[in-house]
């Protein structure tokens, strides 16, 4: 009788030729190993693989078919399916019945759609997504749309659940099999993702020539255009082209101008590896609509703008498939409500900040590293549930250790004196409302100092207060600070000496915006959420426990017990990564427009990834060193990338007035759309007629917009190659 493993992958593999990656992980290990097979000549040997480990490892495959030994975007060969992680999400709520409905353990789910014909991986990929998104609300994975994506193999075991069900580990198995000669035409039914238009956007028929589009733009080209044109990228071939596309869209060039251009490039990575035409214009029509949300946005200005990737496509990859703690904590908290996952993983790292810094150091050429973090978490309204996401973190800190814990008690006395008798140990100050805290600094004599003093806090150093009636000193001070704001009301209060003096850049800043559609009911815990929070603590208890151990020394001949200290260690790639990132970071500050404000900033935000690369290698392997590897260096960059757009965003409207950001805001409307009539403007923006003209006559007299009166109608265009402000 024929394996069902082996009917399965002909049935999602067909016809194709190709290598496909089968990959293994052992239970408790975040390690995964892969092993290519010849399909379909190797077809035997794949079964046999999984067959052999499949009782003491989580088997797992990738559903494309590679062309080379690499489980890499660029080396997909063909998309025989499109699949989906559904994670909580039941098959039968898909638009479109699976081709095969796969249950990957108890109440949880995949599901892929065969095609009758194998799609290109652009097409494939964007279909996933599309599904993905669509299906997120009902628990659907939303980032398990990726071309190398891991699924599990049915008929093998499911090890993450070992512990948890009697007897042994449960079987993944196929619920359903239905058609398996999908169109693309079949699933019309799901909608684009909102800011992902480009991808439907049709190849043009008819092309302008290069070399005039060249010439016509010739005067507002950069240097480093005519670079990227000419010579072959040494290593990174993506980043060199999406840098390229991005200077060409800054230009002010249409989409079919960036294509022919970008065609003829030297770092065109897709006439290198021979896809298709689509491929470059997919990546082309992405680049422009980028641009264009960087007008939107007021995040994306002249800061974000220079802001260029610090990871490589690969390094990025190997994040996504390698999941942490980081990761295990917010799909947990993800069950738990609607707060932005993005300020869940700000609680994991104080988490992990809480329990280790105490213990955990980085010996360095400069000093002792300590990994206390700060962390501030800014939102736009209360319905990012800023305050949720961290009631949910700080509970969990209570349970292990809740001395570790400060009174919220703003003032700089209370919060010294409670230091003053925690020596080396790590304290968390939460204040959901910095604002305040932040207001007072600014305006109130007897809060004058604090910022300073607090920046020395976080540095370790000792610090002594004469009171009336009292002196306090503060020795050897572990600070961690979570704070929570208004992101308008934050930038509105902060001053450029706070970041000049080191006091903000010390904050790791991470924003999210309200999203109605996310908000769900309340209810009862679910048995998941309350399995999730018991493995979750059992985790934390772990690290504390065994972090925080003390050992016997002799003192004057007595034996007595301290707490020991750990020493962390990076490996010489380790540092080498560290080094060129920081040293990418600081380049960044320098060339951005407000270099005083960006390069402290990006600096200390570097130092930041280095604390939490410490933290991280700590919580992955509970061994008697500390040993910090170039992927724990990556993996705490991989979060860096995305949250400094969030610390550019800020730093950029430092000193800024209410009223000048909504000059800027309205200024950024009229470049999106042309030939917006004011009436429009005044409803978009709640602005009455006074306010309107005001910033109007604002925006006119600087020489960035025209005014055209049509009757009773007016029109307002930006004026090309200007800049606001």
């Amino acid at each position: 009788m024929e394996d069902r493993k082996v009917t399965f992958f002909r049935i999602i593999y067909g016809e194709t030729e190709g290598y496909v990656c089968i990959s293994k992980r052992e239970p408790g290990t975040r390690t995964f190993e892969e092993y290519f097979f010849k399909y379909p000549l190797e077809l035997g040997r794949m079964v046999e693989y999984c067959n052999q480990y499949s009782m003491t490892h989580d088997i797992y495959y990738c559903p494309q078919v590679f062309a080379e030994k690499r489980r890499q975007k660029e080396y997909v060969k063909t998309c025989p399916t499109v699949w989906a992680d559904l994670d909580t999400c039941s098959p039968s709520e898909m638009l479109v019945q699976p081709s095969i409905a796969i249950q990957s353990s108890p109440g949880r789910y995949q599901a892929l759609w065969v095609f009758k014909e194998p799609l290109d991986s652009l097409d494939a990929e964007d279909l996933s997504k599309r599904i993905a998104y669509y299906h997120a609300e009902s628990g659907a994975d939303r980032s398990g749309w990726d071309l190398t994506q891991l699924l599990r193999v049915p008929f093998t075991l499911n090890h993450k659940y070992r512990d948890l069900l009697s007897p042994g580990a449960p079987q993944v198995k196929i619920l359903s099999t239905s058609k398996a000669d999908y169109q693309l035409e079949d699933f019309v039914e799901y909608p684009q993702i909102e800011g992902q238009e480009f991808s439907d956007i049709q190849f043009p028929e008819k092309l302008p020539e290069r070399d005039q589009v060249l010439e016509d733009h010739r005067g507002v080209l950069k240097p480093q255009v005519w670079v990227l044109l000419q010579e072959t990228p040494a290593t990174d071939w993506s980043r060199a082209l999406w840098q390229l596309e991005m200077l060409l869209a800054e230009a002010g060039m249409t989409r079919e101008e960036m294509y022919v251009v970008a065609r003829e490039a030297a770092c065109n990575k897709y006439e290198r590896d021979g896809k298709s035409e689509k491929f470059l214009w997919r990546d082309v029509c992405k680049a422009y609509a980028k641009n264009l949300s960087n007008v939107d946005d007021l995040a994306q200005g002249p800061v974000v703008e220079s802001l260029k990737d610090l990871l490589t496509e690969a390094e990025r990859e190997y994040c996504q498939q390698n999941p942490t703690f980081i990761e295990e904590y917010v799909e947990w908290a993800k069950t738990l409500g609607d707060a932005a996952w993005q300020y869940h993983q700000a609680g994991a790292f104080v988490i992990l900040s809480s329990l280790l810094a105490g213990t955990v150091r980085l010996p360095t050429s400069f000093g002792l590293v300590v990994p206390n973090l700060w962390f501030m978490i800014l939102a736009d309204t209360t319905l990012t549930r800023k305050t949720t996401a961290m009631d949910i973190a700080m509970d969990l800190i209570v349970e292990v250790d809740s001395d570790a814990v400060l009174a919220t008690d703003g003032s700089l006395e209370g919060l010294m004196t409670s230091l003053s008798m925690r020596p080396g140990r790590p304290s968390v100050f939460l204040r959901d409302e910095f604002s305040g805290l932040l207001e007072s600094m600014t305006r109130k004599d007897y809060y004058a100092g604090m910022a300073e003093t607090l920046t020395k806090l976080y540095d370790g150093k000792f610090q002594k207060r004469v009171l009336r009636k009292e002196v306090l000193e503060v020795r050897d001070p572990v600070l961690i600070i979570f704070a929570g704001g208004i992101k308008t009301r934050i930038m509105d209060l902060l001053t450029p000496e706070q970041v000049a003096s080191g006091f903000m850049p010390r904050f790791v800043i991470i924003s999210a915006e309200s999203d109605v559609a996310r908000l769900k009911p309340l209810g009862p815990p679910t048995d998941r959420s309350l399995e999730g929070r018991a493995k979750i603590i059992g985790l934390l208890k772990k690290f504390h426990t065994h972090y925080n151990a003390e050992q016997l020394i002799k003192v004057e001949g007595k034996t007595v017990a301290v707490p020991r200290r750990w020493d962390a260690t990076l490996t010489d790639a380790a540092w080498s990564r560290y080094n060129a990132l920081e040293s990418e970071m600081l380049n960044q500050g320098l060339n951005a427009m407000q270099s005083d404000l960006t390069t402290p900033t990006f600096d200390r935000l570097a130092k930041s990834g280095l604390k939490m690369a410490v933290l991280l290698a700590a919580a992955e392997t509970l061994s008697g060193t500390v040993t910090v590897q170039e992927q724990h260096v990556v993996r705490a960059f991989y979060y860096i990338e995305q949250w400094r757009y969030h610390t550019a965003q800020v730093v950029q409207n430092i000193g800024k007035t209410g009223d000048e950001r909504r000059i800027e805001r309205v200024y950024q409307a009229i470049q999106r759309r042309p030939d917006i009539t004011r009436s429009t403007l005044m409803q978009s923006y709640h602005l009455n007629a006074r306010e309107a003209e005001h910033v109007l006559t604002t925006l006119e007299q600087r020489g960035v917009i025209i005014r055209i009166k049509q009757g009773r109608t007016e029109r307002l265009n930006a004026i090309q190659g200007a800049r606001n402000g």
